[in-house]
């Protein structure tokens, strides 16, 4: 079946990584002010498994990493946020994640046209 295949473990998987990347860009905008505060980045991973699964199927593993960064300093207080480059990548990640949305919405509709205009006897 389509729900248990790679493309929608892929564009399930991508949707959860796009909320976290969203969730870290917002939490170090919302520190700006905050002295001493490090930005934080995110980091995705896709690594396909040399482990076969028990139906004999390649699995995905998807995997995502959040790491602080301490080379810089933007401010004098010590925090290294630049709020246009996090407002970039939060807009980014919106972006990304509105194609896979929309990506899923039509597979998810093309399910529901054949199942609906199938004569199954």
């Amino acid at each position: 079946m389509y729900l248990d295949s790679i493309a929608f473990k892929a564009m399930e998987n991508g949707i959860r990584q796009m909320a976290v990347k969203q969730e870290v860009h917002t939490q170090n905008i919302a520190n700006i002010d905050t002295p001493n505060y490090h930005y934080k980045t995110v980091s995705f991973k896709n690594v396909l498994d040399d482990a076969m699964s028990k139906k004999g199927k390649q699995r995905y593993s998807f995997k995502t990493d959040v790491s602080q960064v301490y080379e810089t300093n933007v401010l004098v207080d010590g925090n290294n946020v630049d709020v246009d480059k996090e407002n970039l990548e939060l807009y980014s990640a919106y972006i990304q994640s509105s194609a896979i949305i929309s990506k899923l919405n039509s597979a998810i509709s093309n399910l529901r046209y054949v199942f609906t205009n199938s004569n199954f006897k």
